[in-house]
């Protein structure tokens, strides 16, 4: 039992490791802003400037910056750059100040 159970273990690693390896995105998995509040936790939607500010500061201090933006109701896309590589495309719920990539 401990023997399947180490096995398994270790595919899955030997899995997630060859997966994230070849992953250029920023945010594969989601994340949140955690300057703004403790995901889910808002008590109203963030305006579009200060989703804005958030998202910028957020990937300012990945070393990437936001390039083209889109707006639509409470959701904000955005392409995300490094240097001149779009790197990521994600999507920010002004509500939750979750961040997830669309790419």
């Amino acid at each position: 039992m401990f023997k399947k159970a180490l096995l398994t273990a270790l595919f899955l690693l030997i899995g997630v490791t060859a997966h994230a390896g070849g992953e250029d995105r920023v945010t594969p998995y989601g994340d949140y802003c955690r300057q703004r509040a403790v995901y889910g936790t808002c008590k109203s939607i963030l305006s579009v400037n200060e989703a804005l500010a958030a998202i910028a500061q957020y990937y300012s201090d990945k070393g990437c910056k936001v390039g083209r933006v889109r707006h639509r109701g409470r959701f904000i896309e955005a392409d995300i750059y490094q240097g001149n590589r779009l790197v990521d495309r994600v999507l920010f719920d002004r509500k939750t100040s979750r961040i997830r990539s669309i790419m």
